[in-house]
């Protein structure tokens, strides 16, 4: 995993022009929700949505907020609801299982579901839009509202010179919030498809592009209401480690006298490689000085551009574990739980999420297998006479991580990301941190 052919690997696997995880919706991405209703909610007021629940009995969705429309499902009594919009004394909601209708408003209480989640432990998931209004990781949070105690949003973005843009999810960020649930607003060093190198050092090694980064950081965070940032820098030079470490050290300046989080997502590493071109501007033992929470993104063990392995075995995250605790406290050290997998022929590997693999275990009629000591399902396959092994991550894996996150006392995980996952690993998380 070391130089700049994974991080060019992990760009195209995580971000939103690639067409990754599949490519398509028949592969990779779950559709969006049938029906007839629009799901623009662009005339909706501030309140919507929010969680709710059926407050009567059994009741009928309705097609039209008028009583005696055609009804178009039932909702049982305590059902879990997202309420999406009013009008005529209704609400717009939709159900667990996607169904959209009409409710007297009378029938519907609000409800804070992760306000049932009283553990200090973190449970994130990091929040993408493939492109505008993406549902699929909207979907994952309004029914895991009880799980999820922190969303991530990839947002934002730093130039050379320090200025900051991006967009803010409006929607979800507004549903995260009217349930209690935590944001922090992420912040990257992409320029077009890939983890730029080149403008991440002009704008470390520059006192000023420094200074305006970190007030635009502050106007954001504080503009739109999150708790703190989450700075996703990656493919920083290595001669730049010193820079990486003052950046962080006026960021904190910065925001902790605001009461506001300073997190970092930062690449898996078992021992200090100060020349690695991944990992080596990442000078762990300084930077705990001045972070708040580390997300360590213990994935991509194997990438689509080496050999075949798993994405995240149970001994290689148990010695990045290991390495971490001799530079952070165990209550910053939040680990990073991969929702995906990778399929490789061809010479190469293809990144899947889970819906992707189960389509293609379907399509093979394979059995998958358990590595016992990696922790981590796998399979392999036949297609045009050449030879393909899978390696993924689903609950079962992270399952066997939630127990490395307990005995060693670890903060929580972080999911990347929200959509691409096993639907399963929320409440193996719940159950088991």
């Amino acid at each position: 995993m070391q130089g700049n052919i994974i991080t060019t690997v992990l760009a195209l696997l995580v971000y939103v022009a690639s067409g990754l995880f599949g490519g398509n919706t028949n592969q990779g991405m779950p559709s969006n929700p049938s029906g007839s209703y629009s799901t623009d909610y662009s005339q909706s007021t501030s309140i919507f949505p929010f969680a709710g629940k059926l407050a009567g009995t059994q009741a009928n969705l309705r097609k039209e907020p008028v009583s005696g429309s055609e009804t178009t499902g039932t909702v049982a009594t305590n059902s879990r609801l997202l309420v999406l919009n009013q009008k005529s004394g209704y609400y717009l909601v939709q159900t667990d299982s996607n169904q959209q209708g009409w409710l007297p408003s009378w029938m519907v209480s609000k409800t804070n579901y992760a306000a049932t989640n009283t553990t200090n432990k973190i449970i994130a998931g990091y929040y993408v839009e493939n492109y505008k209004d993406d549902p699929v990781g909207y979907q994952v949070l309004a029914q895991n509202l009880a799980a999820i105690n922190t969303v991530i949003p990839f947002s934002y973005k730093v130039d050379q010179y320090g200025s900051i843009n991006g967009s803010h999810y409006s929607k979800p960020m507004t549903l995260a919030r009217s349930n209690g649930i935590n944001t922090l607003a992420l912040v990257n060093n992409i320029q077009g498809s890939n983890f730029d190198s080149n403008a991440i050092h002009r704008m470390l090694t520059n006192s000023s592009a420094r200074s305006k980064a970190i007030s635009g950081i502050v106007r954001v965070v504080l503009e739109n209401g999150y708790q703190g940032v989450n700075i996703d820098f990656e493919n920083v030079p290595s001669r730049d480690r010193s820079y990486l470490t003052t950046f962080f050290k006026e960021l904190s300046a910065a925001l902790r006298p605001k009461n506001l989080l300073v997190t970092a997502s930062l690449p898996a590493k078992t021992y200090d490689d100060t020349k690695s071109q991944h990992s080596g501007a990442f000078d762990y033992k300084s930077l705990s000085l001045y972070l708040d929470q580390v997300m360590i993104m213990t994935y991509d063990e194997h990438y689509a551009g080496g050999s075949p392995g798993p994405v995240a075995s149970y001994p290689w995250v148990e010695k990045v574990i290991k390495y971490t605790l001799q530079c952070f406290p165990a209550n910053k050290i939040v680990v990073g739980i991969a929702a995906y997998g990778y399929d490789w022929g061809w010479g190469s590997g293809k990144a899947l999420n889970y819906k992707g693999i189960q389509n293609l275990i379907a399509k093979h009629k394979i059995t998958p297998k358990w590595h016992a000591t990696y922790k981590v399902p796998y399979f392999t396959y036949s297609s045009w006479g050449i030879k393909h092994q899978v390696w993924y991550e689903d609950h079962y894996s992270t399952a066997s991580k939630m127990q490395l996150v307990k005995n060693y006392g670890l903060r929580g995980v972080a999911v990347w990301r929200l959509g691409y996952e096993d639907p399963k690993i929320w409440s193996t998380i719940q159950q088991q941190l």
